[in-house]
């Protein structure tokens, strides 16, 4: 059973918009996409996607700035009254990671460059959360499935494998960018506390990593295209359920160690 309305944060490019593309895609799938971003009229795939897509809905939301995070839960909110079916699927998936300059590792460390890491990988994702939450407790209030998942109500954040403690045996040596690796391991924890604290409400939560795939981000020279991280991603958010909550996982629904 596919979620009625979806929430993708970062959706002008890379793994958002392909799952935007993908979401919009499925036979009687989503009856709202909506593709949040820092600028919405400038980003062009997106916008092609809404003229053969009209269930795409660009919205702008900027995770570092809490006037669009609230404006956009009022569009949004907007957009859902007239069936008042709230928010089945929130999609966390902005996210920064700098490749390039300085003051991301140690030595060499910069306050500003990890503060804007954390800012953006981290907090931004509570924010956003925060901001939609009555909209998902709406979805999991009315639904008639007695089982928790992406069609009821689910946050899903978008993680990364380098925010493993647990799987962390190469240092700086895979990624020298320490802020990047911080801030996922500070949203993984996120997703562990809000799982407890939402069980009550029916709200399933997880962290997922896309794996090393060719965005802007990873480079033309990572192991997965877009479209097939997205897939597998996609597939496995679709399966969980009560007992997945909590949980952190590979794309293709395999679990990661915290």
């Amino acid at each position: 059973m596919h979620p009625r309305s979806v929430l993708v944060t970062g959706a002008s490019r890379g793994i958002g918009l392909e799952m935007v593309r993908q979401l919009a895609a499925i036979q009687d799938g989503p009856v709202h996409i909506f593709a949040a971003c820092r600028n919405p009229d400038a980003a062009e795939d997106l916008q092609i996607l809404t003229k053969d897509y009209p269930q795409v809905h660009p919205v702008y939301l900027d995770v570092e700035n809490d006037e669009s995070i609230w404006s956009a839960a009022d569009q949004i909110q907007a957009i859902l009254k007239p069936t008042d079916e709230g928010l089945n699927l929130l999609i966390n998936n902005a996210g920064i990671c700098d490749k390039e300059g300085s003051g991301f590792s140690v030595p060499g460390a910069e306050r500003g460059v990890f503060l804007h890491h954390l800012n953006v990988n981290s907090v931004g994702p509570v924010l956003v959360t925060q901001a939609f939450l009555p909209l998902l407790q709406k979805a999991a209030a009315i639904s008639n499935s007695g089982k928790m998942g992406a069609h009821k109500a689910a946050i899903i954040n978008i993680s990364s494998i380098l925010g493993s403690i647990a799987e962390n045996a190469l240092g700086s040596k895979l990624i020298p960018n320490i802020a990047y690796r911080m801030s996922k391991t500070a949203l993984n924890q996120l997703t562990k506390t809000l799982a407890v604290d939402m069980k009550p409400d029916g709200i399933l939560v997880a962290s997922f990593c896309p794996g090393w795939v060719q965005t802007d981000m990873g480079g033309p020279q990572a192991d997965l295209k877009v479209n097939e991280s997205v897939s597998a991603l996609l597939n496995s958010i679709e399966k969980l359920s009560d007992e997945h909550t909590g949980d952190y996982f590979h794309h293709n629904g395999e679990t990661i160690s915290y």
